[in-house]
């Protein structure tokens, strides 16, 4: 058969070669956005750099805000894939398994200066990546929240709390992360694991207490009653 019949070329079918553009395209992606930062990515360099040309660009992605979600995308889903199965295999301890699920996704982040980059510097200067960010970070915080479900003998009404303190954990070890990349505070990463996993264990082990004391004792569930911001 002819390859218009069979669709086949070197091989590879249209869907492969398609497959093979978009992640050539990805890779090109993360090496130019986490080397040279979202400033200086283009379409036409990114097609360069991955040698594709620039008519197949269109066929996998609708811009270039579209490629940086993807890439950004793929780094937190792997990362947190990763850290989710590190949990599953640890010892059945709270800590055991607070350790293994931060070690795991800091590791998984910052072993490649560009996926780091990606994930969290490069953030602040694209709109796209502030929001993919941001989803990542929602999304960090429910797995907290159904780990702590599941692994701590949480108090009734306790729901909102464990949803605030998983926001301020990820939005703490986070931006702690972002700051140790810029080599804004002087510790290694095993440091910076060792202070993440306290700081997750502290608040985690003192959910009881916190809820009791925004309760203010009443069994009221906080955040049922006087919603106010003041």
């Amino acid at each position: 058969m002819t390859r218009a019949a069979t669709g086949v070329y070197r091989g590879a079918s249209a869907e492969q070669r398609r497959a093979q553009r978009r992640r050539k395209l990805m890779d090109a992606a993360l090496d130019i956005i986490g080397t040279q930062g979202w400033s200086a990515t283009t379409v036409r360099g990114v097609c360069e750099h991955a040698r594709v040309g620039p008519r197949f660009f269109y066929e996998s992605f609708d811009d270039l805000d579209a490629l940086a979600a993807a890439v950004h995308d793929e780094i937190r889903d792997t990362a947190l894939e990763r850290a989710l199965e590190a949990v599953a295999a640890a010892p059945d301890d709270v800590g055991a398994k607070i350790r293994a699920g931060i070690e795991t996704i800091i590791t998984d982040v910052t072993d490649d200066p560009r996926r780091a980059r990606v994930a969290f510097a490069e953030a602040h200067g694209s709109v796209t990546l502030m929001r993919r960010r941001f989803t990542a970070m929602r999304t960090i915080a429910g797995v907290i929240v159904d780990q702590a479900h599941e692994l701590l003998d949480l108090p009734s009404g306790s729901e909102h709390v464990v949803q605030a303190v998983a926001q301020l954990l990820t939005g703490g070890v986070t931006e702690l992360v972002l700051v140790w990349i810029n080599d804004g505070v002087a510790i290694n990463r095993t440091a910076l694991i060792d202070i993440s996993v306290e700081f997750t264990r502290t608040m985690l082990e003192n959910l009881t207490e916190i809820t009791e004391k925004v309760s203010g004792g009443s069994g009221e569930a906080p955040g049922t009653a006087g919603r106010s911001r003041s």
